[in-house]
């Protein structure tokens, strides 16, 4: 074999022994390329999962929240309902109350007149009127006659028990006695006839 034989022989083989270098670089090459890539979109995989995670944590509590709120207004609006109704049966009650007084009230004024009318009895003791009457109202006192002719007096029945000068006109509550005046049931907190600490009055207006 000459010399330009060999030559090109050597020539080939390093060609060849180069290229094939060439080759396993350009394969290695790629391969970490895809592998960079792989990690690239794991990470960007991960970064959107945790996003996402973290934003389905916050619509979960957010939800959570609005059940909550939801439940506590449902309570709320059922105990408002149960109060309004407990209201409207303590009106009704209420204004079953007051008619009731109203008429208790009527039946005592006539019997108060009718007991005016009729005058004194024998002794101090028969006018003495102090007990609770059918009406369930209490007007104590001591009945005067009125005498021919004299100027109309304040019987002492329905005279204030606290001034002893004006009528009675307020009924206190809950011992129902009608004893008192206006202007002298601002100041008194007791009934001046049974000792009973008052919760409430009522005006009476006498016809």
């Amino acid at each position: 074999m000459s010399l330009d034989d060999n030559l090109r022989t050597e020539i080939d083989r390093q060609k060849e022994e180069f290229d094939h270098y060439i080759r396993i670089q350009e394969k290695q090459i790629m391969k970490g390329v895809k592998e960079m890539k792989q990690r690239h979109m794991v990470a960007f995989l991960n970064a959107i999962d945790k996003g996402i995670g973290r934003k389905l944590r916050e619509k979960e509590l957010e939800i959570g929240n609005m059940n909550r709120k939801n439940k506590e207004l449902i309570e709320r609006i059922k105990q408002v309902a149960v109060e309004a109704q407990s209201w409207q049966c303590r009106a009704r009650y209420n204004e079953y109350v007051v008619n009731m007084l109203k008429n208790s009230l009527k039946q005592a004024v006539a019997q108060g007149a009718d007991h005016a009318r009729e005058g004194c009895g024998d002794s101090e003791g028969d006018d003495v009127v102090s007990s609770y009457n059918p009406s369930g109202l209490v007007i104590g006192g001591i009945l005067q006659a009125s005498v021919p002719g004299s100027k109309p007096m304040i019987s002492e029945q329905m005279a204030c028990r606290s001034c002893k000068l004006k009528e009675v006109s307020v009924l206190l509550m809950p011992c129902r006695h009608l004893c008192l005046c206006d202007d002298c049931e601002r100041f008194i907190e007791v009934c001046p006839v049974c000792q009973t600490m008052k919760s409430v009055s009522l005006p009476v207006y006498m016809a």
